[in-house]
């Protein structure tokens, strides 16, 4: 008797999910979309398209309680339905715009009409998606890391949380810390830029680095993995970039001042929207090609003030040739702008003295450092 009626659920669940969708609609004809826009977790598209099993709960919630005590608003699953088929006759229409641009693409005239039309499909792309239900389930729940940055609509939705929260506290950082104007005047940012260093096992030092954060010596000894996300559409390889680590905040003794020193340079690096990471991985590969600055980290002295860590993220225009720069007294202005250098994106994080200086220090073959005298106020201490 509970087989007989577990088979009638599970095929009322058919039965309501066929209901609720077009066999021939947009979201379900997956021969020229990618598989990327759908939903690959069986239980939680059945909650979504079909009516939640009372004795179960939604999926979606974890906690068992939760799930028992849920109850669906009436008439969401007609609702649904019938929303659903309005906006999928709408990506319809839209997918038949998409195919006659393409068409339109294969008679382009120059390259210039071929980049405009690719941008009209890419807009149409997203105007097709971004009602998805299950497009917009995989934005919210899928690691980022994880979600098809070739898709148009998962870079539209990915930017419009980066514009929400994370450029804010980037750009925050930077002019608070005076990163902006200190190494470079201004930035009009296109490009979210990450950090993080994996060789860490500690959790608190090994994830993202949360722009401006204070790290110690040994979380920062080996060079960063970054995170370069572009939004606009990226063909190819066809897109090199430069980035720079300075210190604006070296000892000058001869000036009683501070001077900038270049820590890390990469130039005539490749990527793309989807291959978008410079890890370890990719410098095995072509590090040697790429790097004009070994990596070596801020060693603060001690008694010294907080050293900042300026990560530059630049476009390039060309392929840069030899770089024959000092890294001692880097005026980075004068490289941007002698490299014809565009920059969409920066981070930051600062180092003071700690106890892992000396070991790293010597890792790198920096001598044992100066030490500076405490500079003693002569106000007298409030109680």
């Amino acid at each position: 008797m509970m087989s007989t009626r577990s088979g009638l659920k599970k095929a009322l669940l058919l039965f309501r999910r066929a209901q609720s969708t077009k066999a021939s609609g947009a979201w379900t004809d997956f021969s020229e979309r990618a598989a990327s826009l759908r939903i690959n977790n069986d239980p939680i598209k059945e909650t979504l398209f079909g009516k939640v099993d009372p004795e179960m709960g939604p999926a979606s919630l974890t906690n068992k309680e939760e799930r028992l005590a849920y109850h669906s608003p009436i008439a969401i699953d007609e609702t649904f339905q019938m929303a659903y088929k309005i906006l999928e006759n709408e990506a319809d229409a839209k997918y038949k715009v998409i195919h006659r641009l393409k068409m339109s693409l294969e008679n382009a005239k120059s390259e210039k009409d071929a980049l405009t039309i690719k941008n009209q499909i890419d807009k149409y792309l997203v105007e097709a998606e971004i009602e998805n239900p299950e497009v917009l389930y995989n934005a919210e729940f899928v690691d980022p890391q994880q979600l098809d940055k070739s898709q148009p609509v998962y870079r539209h939705l990915l930017k419009e949380k980066w514009e929400n929260y994370d450029l804010l506290v980037t750009m925050q950082r930077l002019e608070q810390l005076h990163v902006i104007p200190d190494t470079l005047p201004t930035l009009v940012p296109k490009a979210d830029v990450k950090v993080k260093f994996t060789h860490n096992t500690d959790d608190q030092f090994s994830q993202w680095v949360t722009p401006g954060s204070l790290l110690p010596a040994f979380a920062v000894s080996e060079p960063p993995t970054i995170h370069i996300q572009e939004f606009d559409r990226i063909e190819g390889n066809k897109s090199l970039y430069t980035v720079l680590l300075v210190n604006p905040d070296t000892p000058d003794l001869e000036t009683n001042s501070f001077t900038t020193t270049l820590h890390y340079g990469l130039k005539n690096v490749t990527l793309n929207n989807v291959d978008n990471s410079i890890d370890i991985t990719k410098l095995l590969k072509v590090g040697p090609k790429v790097t004009f600055q070994e990596y070596v980290p801020l060693m603060p002295e001690k008694n010294a003030p907080a050293q900042r860590a300026c990560l530059w993220v630049f476009r390039q225009s060309k392929e840069l040739g030899g770089i024959a720069d000092s890294k001692e007294n880097f005026d980075i202005r004068e490289f941007v702008a002698k490299h014809g250098l565009t920059p969409i994106g920066a981070h930051v994080w600062r180092q003071k003295f700690d106890r892992s200086v000396p070991e790293i220090r010597q890792l790198y073959g920096l001598g044992e450092g100066r030490v500076y005298e405490k500079a003693r106020s002569m106000d007298p201490i409030n109680l």
